[in-house]
């Protein structure tokens, strides 16, 4: 830094120099001084390897995430919350942190979901974590993977959920997707809704969907979304009061 000799003060920014008047009153100029680093840099600079690939993975992991929740996309429309999207990505970086066959920036979903720690992890993830699926239903689905069913023996409506004050009326529904994680494709199946009212008497109830095509992972969901019925009209509920869930999965690996 130089001292300025003049007969008046300069304080501020000239093109590249930078004029300052210090406590004791002396005038001094200097340089703009250089922050940050160049992007050619942080491309080739070793020490931002780390930087680099976990934002390649996380990138990755955004693109996948886009085609797993349009797997169930008619769900989520009616049965997510606000944290729903970054969840999925949290939940495939997690999944993905199990490859330990490839270094960090080379990993990919393509080998962890063939293992059963894989595809254990996405069992039970919730669309809206608000009404987790063992909150809301109070008893156990019995899933048939090979019929593409699921069953609710001797269910009773008023006893066996937890309904929200404004509901009198809940619908169940079913999907069995398949993700093909490695070409980024899908099919999704649903079944016919089920509606039952809050005073429904007890009874059976089987959900049933169409097989897809292939089975590289197919994954079975399981919706229940609640509604206020007054005549002839309904109105479901906001879908924070339903919920969507993960409740089993096959795949050609099992």
């Amino acid at each position: 830094m130089a001292k300025v000799i003049a007969p008046f003060k300069i304080k501020g920014t000239l093109d590249d120099l930078n004029y300052v008047v210090t406590a004791d009153g002396n005038n001094y100029v200097r340089t703009k001084g250089k922050t940050g680093i160049t992007a050619e840099q942080f491309k080739t600079n070793p020490i931002f390897d780390p930087i680099r690939q976990q934002a390649k993975e996380f990138k990755y992991c955004v693109h996948k995430s886009k085609i797993f929740r349009l797997l169930a996309a008619r769900f989520n429309n009616i049965a997510k919350d606000g944290s729903f999207a970054g969840r999925v990505n949290k939940l495939l970086l997690e999944i993905l942190e199990e490859d330990l066959t490839e270094s960090k920036g080379k990993r990919t979903l393509d080998k962890v979901l063939k293992t059963k720690d894989g595809k254990e992890a996405l069992l039970l993830f919730e669309s809206n974590k608000l009404r987790p699926l063992r909150q809301v239903l109070k008893t156990i689905e019995t899933v048939n993977l090979e019929k593409q069913t699921i069953t609710l023996t001797d269910f009773n409506a008023q006893t066996q959920l937890d309904w929200p004050e404004a509901a009198n009326e809940v619908r169940f529904c079913m999907a069995t997707t398949n993700w093909n994680y490695e070409n980024d494709t899908f099919e999704s199946c649903y079944s016919d809704e089920i509606i039952l009212n809050k005073e429904s008497e007890t009874q059976t109830l089987t959900l049933t969907t169409a097989k897809p095509l292939e089975n590289q992972l197919q994954l079975t969901f399981l919706c229940i979304y609640f509604a206020t019925k007054e005549r002839k009209k309904v109105k479901l509920l906001h879908r924070k009061w339903n919920s969507c869930t993960i409740v089993a999965y096959q795949s050609s690996t099992n």
